[in-house]
């Protein structure tokens, strides 16, 4: 199938984020007097929403989840962002798949403040037609919301919308093109698992796979 947009997801996808991010959850979880995770335990920490990071696999209540947000962020932001760097080849294709006429976004769970930082320090933000992110003030932070937030922003643009793939790396790029009845490939470089690579429809082992699946 030839793909005419392309979504992508940004931490474990496009940039290892994983030193960046592993030191902000354990600067966040030594702040709050929690006891210390291995970056093992932090692994499925990285992708989700830090809502749900917080609540769903620390067991936070609401309140440590707001405490513990605000510190994530001050950290994050102020030594954690730019502690990361691509994979190779995948901004490659980014570029590529612009080239050939089609259209790229980005759908992250991380935020436009840190996504932008990320995109320009990295430099795909400038090949991408839109910048599907997450805004909790907007109550969008799941990967289905950010979706269709992308698809939306992506439709006022004119995109050809006729076959879109979301390229990510976690249960919940699954789960949001599944929600959103778009395709989804899972990339093996990044945090998922064998039993999450299972539920996509394409996996792709290298930027070289990734490019013969969408140009």
């Amino acid at each position: 199938m030839t793909y005419t947009t392309i979504l992508w997801d940004l931490d474990g996808t496009i940039v290892d984020s994983g030193p960046g991010v592993f030191a902000s959850f354990k600067h966040t979880i030594a702040a709050m007097n929690l006891a210390p995770l291995t970056d093992a335990e932090l692994r499925p920490l990285v992708g989700p929403p830090l809502r749900d990071s917080f609540t769903e696999i620390l067991g936070m209540t609401p309140d440590q989840v707001e405490e513990a947000i605000a510190i994530y962020r001050d950290f994050y932001h102020a030594d954690g962002v730019l502690n990361a760097a691509p994979y190779p080849g995948v901004i490659d294709v980014i570029r590529n798949v612009r080239e050939a006429g089609k259209t790229n976004s980005l759908a992250t769970s991380k935020a436009l403040a840190g996504a932008t930082i990320v995109g320009e320090h990295f430099g795909f933000l400038e090949l991408m037609d839109f910048l599907g992110t997450a805004d909790f003030a907007a109550n969008r932070s799941q990967k289905t919301e950010v979706v269709e937030y992308a698809l939306a922003g992506l439709a006022k643009q004119g995109a050809d919308l006729s076959r879109v793939l979301l390229v990510g790396d976690r249960i919940h790029d699954i789960n949001g093109a599944r929600n959103t009845g778009i395709d989804v490939a899972l990339v093996k470089w990044g945090f998922g698992s064998p039993d999450e690579w299972a539920l996509a429809d394409h996996v792709v082992d290298s930027a070289e796979d990734l490019a013969r699946l969408v140009l």
